[in-house]
């Protein structure tokens, strides 16, 4: 298990195996004092062990909370922190965390696995459970080693893809038995069985403070903010900052420059690093420069290359776990590369930021405070919404909101929901794949406000989660660790608590709450710009200019993997007929190449995994 995961721990792996109990740790060193610690990390009298992956950024907090651990040598680790909180509080210390972790605890006391994930999902879990035994781990495909446990595809999960043409991050994975343990969940796992519960929700806590003058509202998200940024900079390597020129990759840069410029704190050496498009509707070459014009920080910059990411793409496949591979690989491949040469194994992104700070839909709140003109009004001239030329959606979604329950019960009596058209080349049947979608669960979270519930869902979106799943794993084979300081829980649960109308009245067109907490420290022209890049271009020319060697490896030869879903002869002519990148539409190309990937993923599962499996 250890071994597929070898490139989390470009500085060791280690393990303890003791009868029935064994946990592993692949080392990614971030402090020098870690340099004579390793995990798994175990009480002197062996009752209790933990592995984790984690960053607590609370550590003095709880450090001060625990007092005098006589155990603790030097400097403790935050697995160590960890283990004597667990010790110290059972179950109940994830209550008492903030950072990003995955870790599990075997306590011997009570013949338990206890194990918890983060509320964002910043570090993944994966776990295989039955009768016997329970195992998990970082990375899906470790589970697969296990004996017994075969590479099977999880049908269901396929099918979902199909339908919706994303991933989304719930309990079940591509492979069947092989589970998810769900961000902000815990688990726990003994002779009786696997329980697993939800132990942190994205609503608004009870007590949080009813009302707040709107320019504190902006003063306090800054200070939390900034605060989430100082803390997420805490290692004694360099440290990169991804740039890309919108609005929260930049305000997290600009925020790390005023903690440098007012001396909050030792700082590690910093870059940014910028992803350029020259010649592509995508580029950000201006916003970029606006921004490192005020900041003091060395700048890695280069032009994203343009080309047949085929030549990887079942190494791409495998590294995700997934058929949705990423075909960008020599942009990320690049940037490493530049990452290496600085040193950095840590990158601050803007992730997070439009689930955050995005203005939800004021225009529904509006209504059920029965301001019907207001809402209405909203709709029709509130730059937020005319921003994307979006007034006809956001009508659609008022008049559905409005028209009453029992009207909505009699039109579904009498008129039938047209099913999701799906491509002539699947060959489940339509009404298979819309039940397997519907059968996805969402978010239930209670708000106060629909513009709260907008923003809980965001947050508590599978698909948000795969999207941090992903970048998360394939940057750990770059060897990097990601943080998001968006994804703060105090930044997070003080956002949730504010007042809609507070936050409808915060000044600026576009990602308000953002623009007015940031003010001046955002240069003109990103005040300005109200808007936000879409990368459509530069992936339709890499689809290009892939296309032939793709078409070839799915059609150049007599096997075919996906025959229970996809019919090869429709998939081909639909690929015959496609026209040029900068003639089909974006969902068509989508669609055809997601075919592909399913393929290919299918094709080039192993049954299962063994130490002398090429990949490994």
């Amino acid at each position: 298990m250890l071994d597929v995961v070898r490139h989390r721990g470009p500085d060791g792996l280690h393990f303890h195996a003791c009868g029935a109990v064994g946990l592993g740790h692949a080392r990614l060193m971030l402090h020098d004092f870690e340099r004579n610690k390793t995990q798994p990390v175990w009480l002197p009298d062996g009752t209790c062990g933990l592995v984790a992956d984690a960053r607590l950024y609370n550590r003095r907090e709880l450090l001060d909370m625990l007092g005098s651990v006589p155990w603790f040598a030097g400097t403790p680790t935050d697995a160590e922190v960890l283990l004597a909180a667990y010790e110290r509080w059972g179950g109940e210390v994830v209550l008492r965390l903030r950072g990003d972790f995955a870790f599990a605890a075997w306590d011997g006391r009570r013949g338990r696995v206890f194990a918890a994930r983060d509320p964002f999902g910043v570090k993944p879990f994966f776990y295989l459970a039955d009768r016997q035994r329970i195992c998990f781990g970082s990375e899906a495909k470790q589970l697969l080693t296990i004996p017994g446990v075969q590479a099977k595809p999880n049908e269901v999960k396929i099918a979902e893809l199909l339908v919706t043409g994303r991933g989304s991050a719930g309990e079940a994975t591509f492979f069947e038995n092989v589970m998810r343990l769900r961000p902000g969940h815990w688990l726990e796992a003994d002779a009786a069985g696997v329980r697993i519960a939800r132990w942190w929700d994205p609503a608004p806590k009870a007590g949080a403070p009813p009302s707040i003058c709107d320019e504190r509202v902006a003063e306090r998200f800054y200070e939390l903010f900034r605060g989430a940024v100082q803390r997420r900079l805490d290692t004694d390597r360099p440290i990169a900052l991804e740039l890309s020129g919108g609005y929260d990759s930049s305000s997290v840069v600009l925020a790390a420059t005023e903690l440098k410029a007012q001396g909050f704190g030792a700082l590690p050496k910093i870059v940014s690093i910028s992803h350029l498009y020259p010649g592509l509707a995508c580029d950000e070459s201006g916003f970029i420069d606006a921004v490192l014009a005020s900041s003091p920080f060395g700048a890695i910059r280069f032009d994203a290359p343009i080309s047949d990411y085929t030549s990887a793409l079942g190494e791409e496949l495998w590294k995700g776990d997934a058929p949705l591979p990423d075909v960008s690989w020599p942009r990320r491949a690049m940037g490493a590369a530049h990452l290496e040469a600085e040193g950095c194994r840590v990158v601050l992104t803007g992730l997070g930021g439009d689930e955050l700070v995005w203005d939800p839909d004021y225009e529904l709140d509006f209504w059920r405070n029965r301001q019907f003109l207001r809402a209405i009004r909203h709709c029709l001239r509130d730059p937020r919404v005319l921003r994307d030329e979006s007034q006809r959606e956001s009508l659609a979604r008022l008049a559905r909101f409005a028209v009453p329950r029992w009207l909505k019960d009699a039109i579904r009596q009498f008129v039938r929901r047209t099913p999701r058209e799906l491509p002539v080349w699947v060959t489940c049947a339509a009404g298979d794949l819309q039940a397997h979608h519907a059968a996805t669960p969402r978010s239930n979270t209670r708000s106060s406000s629909i513009a709260q519930a907008s923003v809980c869902e965001w947050l508590d979106s599978a698909t948000f989660h795969w999207l941090l799943e992903s970048e998360e794993q394939l940057a750990a084979y770059r060897g990097i660790e990601l943080r998001h300081p968006f994804l703060d829980q105090d930044l997070v649960e003080f956002v949730l608590s504010i007042p809609w109308q507070a936050r409808y009245r915060q000044p600026g067109p576009f990602k308000t709450l953002l623009v007015a907490a940031m003010g001046g420290r955002l240069p003109a022209v990103l005040r300005e710009r109200h808007g936000k890049t879409v990368f459509d271009t530069y992936f339709a020319s890499l689809h290009e200019a892939g296309r032939a060697n793709l078409e070839g490896e799915l059609f150049g030869s007599g096997r075919w993997g996906s025959q229970r879903f996809i019919d090869r002869r429709s998939l081909e002519t639909a690929y015959a007929w496609m026209p040029e990148a900068g003639d089909a539409t974006s969902t068509d190309r989508e669609r055809l190449w997601l075919a592909a990937m399913i393929e290919l993923w299918l094709r080039g599962l192993p049954p299962s995994l063994s130490a002398d499996h090429p990949m490994l």
